[in-house]
């Protein structure tokens, strides 16, 4: 059994590779430049995707038996391509990383997509995910080692952090027993919904540094966003993510982490406390 791993250079993917190759089984890392990664060409195997290319998707999908499949972030993706050659090479699976309340988001990438892979007959699992606890450290980290605040329009609301290694997690199990998890959809969140200012409270109780959450309105997080150089995409992203946090919509959890695993899902304490040389 062959896996490809996509998205191997985000949160997500790196996560779902360490997972698969800790549990001894057989993957392939797609990114775009595999050159360029050089330095852990000895840790895995890289095959060079891109999914704006057409003409790499043959060589990237060759003896591929299933596929971890995250959409990539930029535009002319061609995703429904990149399905085609998978049915064409007799792809048994995908995992598609897909995000909570997708069936309510007709106007997301993620809500299309599910019903591509649906039409193309491949067998699918969909990991509906909450709010990645790795965001923290990713785009809003420039922020936190700055300036020593949380800085991102979502409001009082609570919201459903999940850890990605959590969806690693779920990931393996569905990769290692298909059958049972053929054509299924797991929302999968923490066990606890909580707010931004709770979030920075929680990191100055760990780190003994200040914290603060600033819950900027759109406005004012836009205009500091695009003073720093941040492209205007990327804004337009990061505040359609944290909308339905900013209306109250994203504090569902579920228990479903709990009962493919048998174990608790990780603790928004613990993520920071693995993390906290991010910050400081």
């Amino acid at each position: 059994m062959n896996i490809l791993v996509t998205g191997f250079n985000g949160k997500v993917g790196k996560e779902v590779a360490k997972n698969l190759k800790a549990k001894g089984l057989s993957i392939k890392c797609a990114v775009r430049n595999a050159d360029s990664l050089k330095r852990e060409q000895n840790t895995y195997e890289f095959v060079s995707l891109d999914f704006t290319n057409p003409s790499t998707f043959d060589h990237a999908l060759n003896e591929i038996d299933k596929i971890f499949l995250i959409y990539p972030p930029g535009a002319d993706i061609k995703f429904e391509e990149f399905l085609n050659v998978a049915k064409q090479k007799k792809v048994k699976h995908i995992i598609y990383l897909s995000v909570k309340d997708v069936q309510f988001l007709p106007f997301i990438h993620h809500y299309k997509n599910e019903k591509l892979i649906k039409k193309s007959g491949t067998p699918f699992t969909f990991i509906r995910a909450g709010y990645f606890m790795q965001n923290l450290n990713d785009f809003l980290g420039a922020e936190l080692r700055e300036n020593r605040r949380i800085f991102v329009p979502a409001g009082k609301g609570k919201t459903s952090f999940v850890d990605t290694r959590d969806l690693a997690e779920v990931a393996s199990i569905a990769f290692q027993n298909t059958e049972e998890h053929q054509n299924k959809k797991y929302v999968i969140t923490g066990d606890e919904a909580l707010d931004f200012y709770e979030v920075a409270q929680m990191m100055t109780d760990v780190m003994h540094v200040d914290i603060h959450y600033t819950n900027p309105s759109v406005k004012e997080f836009r205009k500091c966003m695009l003073k720093k150089g941040a492209k205007e995409q990327f804004i337009n992203v990061v505040v359609g993510i944290h909308f339905p946090t900013k209306l109250g919509l994203a504090k569902g959890i579920t228990n479903e982490y709990e009962k493919l695993t048998k174990i608790k899902p990780r603790k928004m304490k613990n993520y920071i406390m693995d993390y906290q040389e991010e910050w400081l």
